[in-house]
């Protein structure tokens, strides 16, 4: 029977029919494995074996990876099987299983359409397959094969990256392991009889081990007292813990108001009238006074947000703006994103957006990207779009730095 899928055996996986998509599938195989290593890309499903249960081998396959790349053709919808029926519609159809695996498995679905095939709608598909009209598609082109799949390996290597950082962050630090306590000891608690015993509110000790006294020197003991004061100094006892704790109380809630009142304002209560400098949180200041690009267009709204104040290795900037075309012709756009330079001068674009938008005069649309800090120094970040013909954004349009620690 199956064994389980090995640890090398892909964070990506391309789901394709053979039948039509066969060539573009080996062509983005070879260039995935010059990227990224050919144990990290999982193109098909050799493992099954006689007797395997195929819906599992497969589940296990995509569910071992982190991103599917599902290849759609101009035929990809209509396919039927040597008896007439559409494949799609087999639930026990190898494409239908790997889609609905890495759906039911949050795995991360980027559809590729093929020789400008078409995304399907929500009702040419099956049920379990509808969430896949949701997930921004990328065009393959042969005619342009270079330009498309560089864009794609920019997705995936933000995809891959935060990934890994949350899988970072998912992995609970297990303490190191104590010494298990002697049989008869107990953990008390005691009160600060010396000032300079405040601090130490927890002691292990034995219950029949007691400090040496001084030599000829009884300690005394609250069984050498009469009833009435033991009880009237377990009181005063009581009353001192209640106080230093009514006090500690008083201390944290000062601490709070005087934090609270020294927190940096958040963008939308500097915003003002959407010009100037604003400082998001994680300490990253930007320019967001509107300005316009010899094209037409109007940058406004420029934000970028950090999880760390200064940002830290492995952080993710999530920087968001708004373009408005404001000429008097129709533009194109061939897409927006974000980019980013590290210390190193290296790309490190973001993701595409608004791919294919027509703006008529005086029409807006919203953009974003993200930007994964994979390395200490000062990034630079702008936001940026593409026009067709070529055309892009001005060179570092309203470029803002960030220190990556």
């Amino acid at each position: 029977m199956a064994g389980p899928i090995p640890a090398a055996s892909g964070r990506i996986f391309i789901s394709y029919r053979r039948e039509e998509t066969a060539y573009p599938a080996a062509w983005l195989f070879d260039r995935l494995a010059e990227r990224f290593g050919g144990g990290q890309v999982f193109k098909d499903v050799d493992s099954i074996q006689l007797g395997d249960d195929f819906v599992e081998v497969i589940t296990r396959a995509v569910g071992s990876c982190d991103v599917l790349l599902t290849l759609i053709g101009n035929e990809w919808l209509t396919i039927t099987d040597e008896h007439g029926r559409r494949r799609l519609d087999d639930p026990d159809d190898f494409v239908r299983l790997e889609i609905e695996a890495a759906l039911t498995r949050n795995v991360r679905v980027i559809p590729i359409l093929v020789e400008d095939a078409r995304m399907p709608r929500a009702d040419d598909l099956p049920d379990s397959l509808a969430k896949l009209v949701r997930r921004q598609a990328l065009e393959l082109s042969p005619a342009r094969f270079e330009f498309d799949t560089s864009r794609l390996l920019r997705v995936l290597d933000m995809t891959l990256a935060e990934v890994r950082t949350a899988q970072k962050d998912a992995t609970p630090e297990v303490a190191p392991a104590g010494k298990a306590p002697d049989p008869g000891t107990t953990e008390v608690q005691e009160a600060p009889a010396r000032p300079e015993q405040a601090g130490q509110s927890r002691t292990r000790t034995s219950p029949t081990a007691t400090p040496a006294p001084p030599d000829g020197v009884r300690p005394p003991s609250d069984r050498d007292e009469p009833p009435g004061r033991q009880r009237r100094r377990l009181s005063t006892r009581a009353r001192i813990l209640a106080g230093v704790g009514v006090g500690i109380v008083l201390l944290l809630l000062i601490g709070v108001i005087v934090a609270s009142s020294q927190t940096t304002p958040s963008p939308t209560e500097n915003a003002g009238d959407g010009q100037g400098t604003t400082q998001a949180s994680g300490g990253i200041e930007v320019d967001s006074t509107p300005v316009t690009s010899g094209d037409g267009i109007r940058l406004t709204g420029l934000k970028a947000v950090s999880r760390n104040n200064p940002p830290l290795v492995g952080d993710t900037i999530a920087v968001s703006y708004s373009l408005t075309n404001v000429g008097k012709q129709r533009v194109q756009l061939e897409y927006t994103f974000v980019g980013a330079r590290n210390a190193a001068n290296d790309r490190k674009d973001t993701e595409d957006m608004n791919e294919g938008r027509a703006l008529a005069p005086g029409e807006t649309v919203n953009a974003q990207g993200r930007v994964f800090l994979d390395s200490v120094g000062t990034w630079q970040l702008w936001p940026c779009y593409v026009l067709s013909g070529e055309r892009f954004c001005p060179d570092k349009w309203q470029v803002f730095f960030v220190l990556a620690k």
